[in-house]
């Protein structure tokens, strides 16, 4: 068809070319395009139905064969047979590009992180304070692939403290004192809380470590009167003192701050795990529209009927590969083929127009209705006359 007669002139025969009764069947298009997504749902669904799986990963390399079940079969169409197409350019044609690749991965790591973060916080806390903390357990190699993903920054601040936090517990019960003592212990705490807020307290613990926590205690009672000083006589009760202080006020702070910044980890993996799923979700409709249109690229003999006035009218049709930047005639501003079932979406100014076809004789038939939005609606029968040179 002539590019500058072609969609206009059938405009003007008021025959435009779309859907009809296929059109019916084909609304199941969108419902269509939604089931090939199914495979892929969102990240909290994935995380649900894959749990375990997911908790295995440990390399951009395990994440990107397992997304593999997940990524709809991309069907060549079949007419290609009996032209062959150089191996560098099938293998082109099927490439990932780097970028997605990256976005695929970083949608693993942050869901693997969602259910690391998930497992943390759904552990009881009946032993707090006694050497008590709830585990991150990572494997060495899951750690460095999770730590490698910049856009889950928070997750270092959060393995770095627990890290810290678990060499309190590592240590063992300590020394403990009488009930009588710790009572004694009384004022020299309520003084100690006061030399120091939480948020000192917690900087101090991420720079120093419980031993910058010690050393700033007994720097504390030795700067105290002596007479004035609520600190005990006897070296070992000192020791029990403070430890008995981490144990009881700063080890339940530090835990407390260690679970909220979980909260505030698994609220920017949900994040990036939305984000990075909302990107793969775009490229992959891409991709199913380069493929549509690479199957119907070609030239065609079109035959259109029109129920309104029982005319025919035939011309050629040329589809334009998805590597062509000026297309030779108007092409349709919406291709979906699900199997064999082709949509076509015309956008004019005076109104839209939709085909609903199917393809058969391997790719060079094509059977199906048209609907218009001024009204004519018909029937379509195209016959490929060649395919697009690769």
């Amino acid at each position: 068809m002539n590019p500058d007669t072609g969609m206009i002139t059938l405009l003007h025969c008021k025959w435009l070319t779309v859907p009809s009764l296929l059109f019916l069947c084909l609304l199941a298009l969108p419902t269509v395009k939604a089931q090939s997504n199914d495979r892929f749902d969102h990240p909290g669904k994935m995380l649900t139905e894959h749990r375990q799986r997911i908790l295995s990963l440990s390399s951009n390399k395990e994440a990107l064969a397992f997304n593999q079940r997940f990524t709809p079969h991309q069907r060549r169409s079949r007419h290609t047979r009996r032209h062959k197409t150089p191996s560098h350019n099938r293998k082109t044609l099927s490439a990932i590009p780097q970028d997605i690749n990256t976005t695929i991965t970083t949608f693993w790591a942050a869901l693997t992180t969602i259910g690391y973060v998930q497992e943390f916080r759904a552990k009881p806390e009946a032993s707090l304070p006694k050497q008590y903390l709830r585990k991150i357990v990572l494997l060495g190699s899951q750690r460095e692939w999770l730590l490698s993903k910049p856009s889950l920054d928070k997750l270092k601040y959060l393995l770095d403290f627990h890290d810290k936090l678990s060499t309190w517990a590592q240590q063992g019960p300590h020394h403990s004192s009488s009930h009588e003592d710790i009572s004694k212990f009384d004022k020299l705490y309520r003084q100690f809380d006061l030399t120091a807020n939480q948020q000192t307290w917690i900087a101090l613990f991420n720079d120093l470590g419980f031993s910058g926590i010690l050393t700033r205690l007994e720097e504390y009672g030795q700067t105290q009167d002596q007479e004035d000083s609520p600190l005990p006589s006897s070296e070992s009760l000192k020791q029990a003192a403070m430890l008995h202080y981490i144990e009881t006020r700063l080890f339940p702070m530090f835990h407390a701050h260690l679970l909220t910044h979980a909260i505030q980890v698994e609220a920017q993996a949900y994040d990036v795990a939305w984000k990075s799923w909302s990107h793969i979700q775009e490229w992959q409709e891409q991709e199913r529209t380069q493929l549509a249109k690479r199957r119907l690229c070609g030239t065609w003999k079109w035959i259109v009927h029109n129920h309104q006035n029982h005319g025919d009218h035939k011309t050629t049709m040329t589809f334009s590969s998805p590597e062509q930047s000026t297309p030779s005639q108007v092409q349709p501003t919406t291709i979906l083929i699900h199997g064999d079932t082709v949509f076509l979406k015309w956008t004019f100014p005076q109104g839209i127009q939709e085909d609903s076809l199917l393809m058969s004789n391997r790719d060079t038939r094509l059977e199906g209705t048209f609907t218009n939005s001024l009204g004519p609606h018909g029937s379509i029968s195209g016959k490929r006359l060649s395919p697009c040179k690769e």
